[in-house]
């Protein structure tokens, strides 16, 4: 019996040893770490432009406030620096208002885009930023990158915004961009590249502006690769506990803007890839905004439709491609119309994957049994735009029910 205590003990004081010699590993790693690729304190807003990098960039609009202190890093946030991969920051300007920064791309992102600029421009291995603005082919390249985003790489997967029925369309779309601004044309069409082929968000949110009714956050502008935009609340999937006509509220939020983007543009429609309840936040007056607009199909709805355009006048509607959130865009932009927004908002609310109505309370269900149905017609039926209307009006009656919301006051 002795004995074998003694190895029971023997083996005890082994693995001590090992889990104190494994905690001294993890902990000089972690200070080596800190002091070799970090520090503990948030990072000076100028540090994060990498303006240098200009004109392969996002622009200077907003430089001068940097610059000035206008807008400052929130302070609280202390390991930011050091494990931020999304390289998204916070922070707030003079007046005390909100702002998210965002470098709109992992830092392994932006050095594979920085060590191929000199072979997509065909210039030496060595060239710098500065020497794109002696090349004379820039729209061309403009083109290529949409178009390549148009047709379906086998190599390298599509990102981005896609331009579609035809890639030329592009110069259509960011027109008022340019007009609105009287730097040198080259620099803006080289930011106009860099932010296509590294994170189109900031175009969509000047051809979208939230000043016109689009449900975007509020765009303040772009230094070097930073963009900066209002803070406009918590994204909804982090507020499923609220009370259940709160999120009735959203859901007729959620289909509007889903009718908004396909049809409130007069030139263009703009299908969202990326749809989900993490990228939709919502402030504290109920309003929501899409704050992830980085994967959006871009479609010209006045294009002369060519020889390969046969069914360009037909509305495509959503076929079953498979479970979950699955869409072709290939059909997409082989038709005028699609409903590919409508789907995708009535499956964020009444989906397989954590719907944001679901499960409606037994008191709705029993009061308001066409609610349900009205849903999964949504998802099912073959003329969406006719349900979603039916839809939106139905919720629109029952917000304005004062006794169904008492019954809803408690989940």
């Amino acid at each position: 019996m002795n004995e074998k205590l003694y190895r029971l003990m023997l083996l005890r004081r082994r693995y001590c040893k090992r889990g104190i010699y494994l905690l001294i590993l993890f902990t000089a790693s972690f200070y080596i770490y800190i002091l070799l690729f970090g520090n503990l304190k948030s990072p000076q807003v100028m540090h994060l432009t990498d303006l240098y990098r200009c004109p392969a960039c996002y622009g200077v609009s907003i430089c001068p406030e940097l610059y000035s202190n206008q807008i400052i890093l929130q302070s609280d946030r202390r390991w930011s620096g050091v494990f931020n991969a999304k390289n998204i920051y916070y922070g707030y300007t003079k007046s005390n208002r909100k702002v998210i920064l965002k470098k709109l791309a992992h830092d392994w992102e932006l050095r594979k885009f920085d060590s191929n600029i000199c072979k997509k421009w065909n210039m030496k291995d060595d060239c710098k930023p500065v020497h794109l603005l002696n090349l004379s082919n820039v729209d061309e390249n403009l083109l290529s990158i949409v178009q390549f985003n148009f047709t379906w790489p086998d190599l390298e997967p599509r990102k981005g915004l896609v331009m579609c029925p035809y890639a030329y369309s592009v110069y259509d779309l960011i027109k008022p961009l340019i007009d609105q601004r009287a730097l040198n044309y080259k620099s803006e069409i080289l930011n106009i590249w860099t932010m296509l082929s590294i994170n189109p968000e900031p175009i969509i949110l000047q051809i979208l502006p939230k000043s016109h009714g689009w449900p975007v956050p509020a765009y303040a502008g772009v230094c070097g690769r930073l963009e900066v935009v209002a803070y406009e609340g918590e994204p909804i999937s982090s507020l499923m506990h609220i009370k259940w006509h709160r999120k009735l509220k959203y859901a007729k939020k959620i289909l509007d803007a889903a009718m908004d983007f396909t049809f409130k543009h007069d030139r263009f429609r703009f299908y969202l890839m990326d749809w989900s309840l993490d990228n939709i936040v919502a402030n504290e007056k109920d309003e929501i905004s899409f704050v992830d607009l980085e994967d959006v199909i871009v479609l010209d709805k006045h294009i002369s439709p060519r020889k390969d355009l046969a069914e360009w006048y037909q509305r495509y509607n959503r076929e079953l491609i498979g479970p979950g959130f699955t869409f072709s865009i290939e059909n997409m932009c082989k038709h005028h119309l699609s409903d590919h927004n409508l789907w995708a908002a009535c499956y964020i609310i009444a989906g397989d994957d954590n719907p944001l109505l679901y499960p409606i309370p037994k008191t709705i269900n029993a009061s308001r049994p066409h609610l349900y149905k009205l849903l999964n017609e949504c998802l099912n039926s073959d003329d969406r735009f006719k349900t979603i209307s039916k839809l939106q009006h139905y919720i629109s009656d029952m917000l304005l029910d004062e006794k169904l919301l008492g019954l809803t006051s408690v989940r």
